[in-house]
């Protein structure tokens, strides 16, 4: 199933009960991906004191978490359940800056001093349009103009 890559920004507080197979525990984790500008964020399960002593998932890890999804039907309607069976610990990805790169500039971001300002690179390579100013049949509001209002 799916592999989720992110910085986990919650965790809940354990929860735990007892069945017909005996005792259970489950904890809840709140993951933000590292999509940029939008980044998604996933709410995952971990059953099991075994796996959750394992895994060891505090706030601020940054995670590859491969997940099971399920959907579950209760009274006529349907709720999904995403369960983490491994977590493995990873670096985070740098962001590039550099716009030769094929990085994106943030807002507020400096330019590198060797990137080209637009606007400059834009005025040296066009050519000066002259627009004649109006002339008093139009500015007087002429009624053969044909435009329709």
């Amino acid at each position: 199933m799916p592999t989720i890559q992110g910085k986990i920004i919650r965790t809940f507080e354990p929860r735990s009960g007892q069945n017909d197979r005996g005792s259970w525990m489950a904890q809840d984790f709140l993951l933000e991906s590292y999509d940029q500008p939008y980044p998604r964020r996933c709410l995952f399960s971990v059953w099991g004191a075994d796996r959750l002593q394992q895994f060891n998932i505090k706030e601020g890890d940054d995670l590859a978490v491969d997940v099971d999804l399920d959907a579950r039907e209760f009274n006529g309607r349907y709720y999904n359940s995403v369960r983490a069976w491994r977590v493995v610990r990873i670096t985070p990805p740098q962001p590039q800056t550099d716009v030769a790169a094929g990085g994106q500039m943030g807002i507020g971001q400096p330019l590198p001093p060797s990137a080209p300002v637009a606007g400059a690179a834009l005025a040296a390579s066009a050519a000066v349009v002259a627009v004649p100013p109006p002339t008093d049949s139009l500015m007087a509001g002429d009624e053969t103009e044909d435009c329709p209002f």
